[in-house]
């Protein structure tokens, strides 16, 4: 008996055929779908590994360095350097009760401080700085260009580098220190035509400064030096001529003007640091302007001239030096080596003064418009003045404003006997007296007949008479005389 079907079941479909076994290695669908859906997500896992792999090398692998950046070119431009001072003696200053100016003379000098301009002026008399007086703005410890000071600055380190062995002596011609002029005409110039002024070479006026022809390259600007004269027949002194010299100073010593100079002479005057400029190559120092230090500082070179080279009776220059830099030169008779001379008064000379010095032996470092440093070694005197341009300038003027107004030490006592080299300003002269009248002399004959006193001694026998001789005399004919001393 047949079962029938479930309920509920659909008949298969006539002419359809039953779903017969599956043949071994042919998939299932089931297993086909799976397969299709496990596809993509591999895929997604692959990938992703192989991304984070990729990522993973990037994080190890350092970064690569940044490109390297050009640094900025050095400023071109002067540099400043520093000139070492030295811990030296300090200066005297005289306390208001012991000055030796007037009250008069201080106001004179304030009137004449504020007609000028003057930024710094200092007086030093008989061992103490009896004045120092500086502008609105200024302080003592500011340092202030010397505007052409630095002349006489040179000269004193030229005679130490002299000393030293730098330089043989100042008639040292410069074609023994440039190489590049041994055979050139211009070799012929010597250290002491640029100290006169008489190098015979060719300048503009802004040698040495900022912005002039020798600040790029002082080295480059000195090859370019044109020879105009036969070096020693033409005296025109120039600016250039130190900026040459300082040249001269740093090839002979080797070594940079800033630390020669604070080592032969800055520091063993006690002066404070100072500054000095370079050009732009960084190998050479620039003169014309610029070289800057306390007025005090400036005001010991003058104390150096008046004493002789010496600080402290300790010689720092050699005496005959300061002395040759103050006798006249050859051109003129009130120029040294660049140092002026006050007497004598030569109208229309270098000297530009209305009326005689009252120091006749007074002589100056002369800077432009009227920067000065005045010393007169009879009178212990040493005055400084930087300030304002001041044209025309009179050179006695202030010498004598100030000469005037100095309380003198009261003369003392002299006798005919006195002597001058103990006088303290010796300039005084012994006073004239009349002299003694000489002894009265008596000559007598020596063949005279004595007197027949008492006590008188006899005669000596007179010579017999000679043939042809007078009578009674030793006579003339007679043989040679006897050479025996005379008996009395």
């Amino acid at each position: 008996m047949s079962q029938s079907p479930k309920s509920g079941a659909t008949p298969p479909k006539p002419g359809a055929s039953k779903p017969g076994p599956s043949r071994p290695g042919e998939p299932r669908s089931g297993y086909l779908r799976v397969a299709l859906l496990l596809v993509p997500v591999a895929a997604v896992a692959i990938g992703g590994g192989l991304l984070l792999a990729h990522w993973g090398r990037r994080v190890e692998t350092p970064p690569p360095p940044p490109p390297a950046v050009a640094e900025p070119p050095a400023p071109r431009g002067p540099v400043t350097v520093e000139v070492a001072g030295g811990d030296g003696p300090i200066l005297t200053v005289a306390s208001p009760d012991d000055r030796q100016i007037s009250d008069e003379g201080l106001k004179a000098l304030h009137t004449f401080e504020s007609n000028t301009g003057t930024t710094a002026l200092l007086v030093w008399y008989r061992g103490a700085l009896q004045v120092e007086d500086y502008g609105p703005g200024t302080r003592p410890a500011d340092l202030m260009d010397g505007a052409g000071l630095q002349a006489g600055l040179l000269t004193f380190l030229t005679g130490k580098a002299i000393q030293d062995g730098f330089l043989t002596s100042a008639d040292q011609a410069l074609g023994q220190i440039f190489p590049d002029w041994k055979d050139d005409p211009r070799g012929r110039i010597t250290v002491r035509d640029l100290l006169v002024g008489s190098s015979g070479l060719g300048f503009t006026p802004d040698n040495g400064t900022p912005g002039g022809p020798a600040a790029a390259d002082a080295g480059a600007w000195l090859k370019g030096l044109a020879l105009e004269a036969e070096p020693g027949t033409r005296y025109k002194p120039a600016e250039g001529e130190l900026q040459v010299l300082a040249l001269v100073l740093e090839k002979a010593t080797r070594q940079p003007l800033a630390a020669y100079l604070s080592q032969a002479l800055w520091a063993s005057i006690g002066a404070r640091p100072a500054e000095m400029l370079l050009d732009d190559s960084g190998r050479a120092t620039l003169v014309g302007c610029c070289v800057k230090a306390t007025a005090r500082d400036w005001l010991r070179l003058g104390l150096l001239l008046k004493d002789g080279g010496q600080v402290e009776n300790r010689p720092v220059l050699p005496m005959p030096w300061v002395e040759e830099m103050q006798r006249p030169t050859l051109f003129a008779r009130n120029e040294g080596m660049r140092v002026r001379l006050a007497w004598p008064r030569e109208k229309g000379g270098p000297v530009k003064a209305a009326e005689a010095f009252a120091e006749p032996d007074t002589v100056f470092m002369a800077g432009a418009g009227g920067q000065r440093l005045y010393v007169s070694k009879a009178a212990d005197l040493v005055i400084l003045r930087l300030g304002r341009a001041v044209e025309p300038w009179d050179d006695a003027t202030l010498v004598n404003l100030v000469t005037r107004h100095l309380e003198r030490p009261p003369e003392p006592k002299r006798t005919p006997y006195s002597s001058i080299a103990v006088q303290p300003q010796g300039l005084a002269m012994p006073p004239i007296v009349t002299p003694r009248k000489p002894p009265t002399v008596v000559t007598v004959p020596l063949d005279a007949v004595p007197s027949r006193g008492k006590d008188a001694q006899p005669a000596l026998p007179i010579a017999p008479a000679v043939p042809g001789g007078a009578p009674g005399k030793p006579g003339t004919g007679s043989p040679p005389a006897d050479k025996t001393p005379h008996r009395r």
